[in-house]
């Protein structure tokens, strides 16, 4: 069976884009270029591109959005709001949560990184 090992994203400030998730979920960073931060979680590579010029077709139609299984809802969203992450906080209100209560969150939260990246976190996994 194929596994997925690499995702690409595509940013308009490559440090920052790469601070965000290094801080927010503990990547590690593997390489660096003048267009790219190459980051792991150990599993999956995380490449995120800042190209001066795209040479094969990233951006329209691109990534739509990726997900992070995390261990610790509160601890992972403290982080991302203190590096300017932003909660689709009404999506969340009116989608998410449906199995769970207000103290315990079951299934996936919609964010985006300064960018405006979407991307979900999960405490509880995708089966």
């Amino acid at each position: 069976m194929s596994k997925i090992r690499h995702i690409a994203v595509t940013t308009n400030d490559l440090e920052s884009s790469a601070e965000f998730y290094k801080g927010a979920f503990d990547l590690d960073e593997i390489s660096r270029s003048d267009e790219a931060v190459i980051l792991t979680d150990g599993y999956i590579v995380f490449a995120l591109l800042e190209f001066r010029a795209d040479r094969y077709g990233g951006g329209r139609p691109g990534l739509h959005h990726f997900g992070f299984k995390i261990e610790d809802l509160n601890v992972v969203e403290d982080k991302m709001t203190a590096l300017g992450g932003q909660e689709m906080v009404e999506y969340n209100r009116t989608h998410g949560n449906r199995e769970g209560t207000e103290d315990n969150w079951v299934g996936e939260k919609k964010w985006m990184d300064p960018q405006g990246v979407a991307f979900d976190i999960n405490p509880t996994g995708w089966g």
